[in-house]
């Protein structure tokens, strides 16, 4: 019994903490938002160029609840504005998959917004980026249907050897297309069912929340990402 209350009092003070940091996270964003507030893509592209090299795939992974979808979209934009051709989102449950038509409108609603009267040429050009969708269903469903594949294609003799290179070329979330870097969103110290093949050499950066995210902290995270040695599995 004291061992059960000793249990629930660590769960309570670790609850306690993350709300507490999403809470500050949420209001520091607020503070930064109002210096930002009127950045578009001229300021973006300005700040960028200290930046080093920007991933080619971004994953952005939302492992938290309500996220507002002007803030949602925010960081696909961002991507695309510094010539990111790759950008997936991944939530648990696949919600954001169902809502695909409101994030699309949404995003063309701030893409529009954010590089109005911009003397600067986005490096993404009009919204050019590739956009997937990913849950934790995708994992399971496309293992599954790559196994089921490839025995069938070595029972016929269709492919006599495989190698890593070949069973990529079953996968049809990430066939050779895997994110360089990897945004979480949320406190949850995981990636939840993420499919884990592709990320085995990616950067995970891990921000608190996603509430009021302003540029400054997107370039922050393509900060630490450049500044992480990549030893390619070394």
């Amino acid at each position: 019994m004291m061992y059960e209350g000793f249990l629930f009092v660590i769960h309570l003070f670790l609850h306690t903490y993350c709300q507490l940091q999403v809470m500050s996270q949420s209001a520091f964003n607020l503070l930064r938002w109002w210096r930002v507030s009127k950045w578009n893509v001229d300021v973006l592209m300005a700040h960028s160029k200290k930046l080093g090299k920007v991933p080619t795939h971004v994953s952005l992974v939302f492992l938290e609840e309500g996220v507002p979808m002007e803030d949602l979209v925010k960081p696909i934009v961002w991507c695309i504005c510094l010539g990111v051709t790759t950008v997936s989102l991944y939530d648990y449950y696949g919600r954001l998959r169902n809502n695909k038509i409101e994030i699309d409108k949404e995003l063309r609603e701030y893409y529009t917004s954010f590089t109005k009267d911009s003397k600067t040429s986005p490096k993404g050009g009009d919204l050019r980026a590739n956009i997937k969708f990913v849950s934790v269903e995708n994992g399971r469903n496309d293992i599954v249907h790559a196994a089921r594949t490839i025995a069938s294609d070595v029972l016929s003799g269709c492919t006599p050897h495989i190698t890593q290179t070949t069973v990529e070329d079953y996968l049809k979330v990430f066939s050779h297309d895997n994110p360089e870097m990897i945004l979480k969103f949320g406190t949850l110290h995981s990636l939840a069912g993420y499919p884990p093949w592709p990320v085995h050499l990616t950067e995970i950066i891990s921000l608190p929340t996603c509430h009021l995210i302003s540029p400054t902290d997107f370039l922050d995270s393509i900060r630490k990402y450049n500044k992480i040695e990549k030893r390619v599995g070394k």
